[in-house]
């Protein structure tokens, strides 16, 4: 039976795998890097303050992962709270797992948690194949416009 919890410290190591086999997957080949675990272990320290991550398990082992990250909203005046947001990022399911439920089940764990959270909204960029599955959840195109700026010499 598949689980879904918010993953913490103890479950970096399982984090980090399920990074490193979706880089792995990504790249069409294996990725021999000594340095992607303490890299990770950095990341995690610096980004834990401000997003919740979750963690698929069957039978104790981690099968999948996603997390949201908080952003706070600029004050406003005349409110005591100007509320939050949440984008929702590296959603990934271990490919002998896709297609039974798993992307589900950690969708509806996060956005259960997002809405006790008081989460206004969540946001996502998704890739092209996955624009059916969050469809289904209910996620809409918005307004939101994007530019990649010039990077620097």
């Amino acid at each position: 039976m598949v689980s879904v919890r918010t993953a913490g410290e103890a479950d970096v190591p399982a984090l980090i795998a399920l990074r490193h086999q979706w880089n792995e997957e990504s790249s069409g080949s294996a990725i021999d890097d000594s340095g992607f675990a303490s890299a990770f272990e950095t990341w995690w320290a610096v980004e834990r303050t401000t997003r919740t991550f979750f963690l698929a398990e069957e039978d104790r082992a981690a099968i999948g992962m996603a997390n949201v990250k908080r952003y706070d909203r600029m004050p406003v005046a005349g409110r005591t709270n100007a509320g939050w947001w949440g984008y929702v990022g590296n959603v990934f399911v271990v490919p002998a797992h896709r297609n039974r439920g798993v992307g589900q089940l950690l969708m509806d764990e996060l956005i259960a948690w997002a809405g006790g959270a008081g989460m206004e909204h969540l946001r996502l960029a998704p890739s092209v194949r996955s624009v059916p599955f969050y469809r289904r959840l209910g996620f809409r195109p918005g307004a939101v416009v994007e530019l990649d700026p010039p990077v620097g010499d």
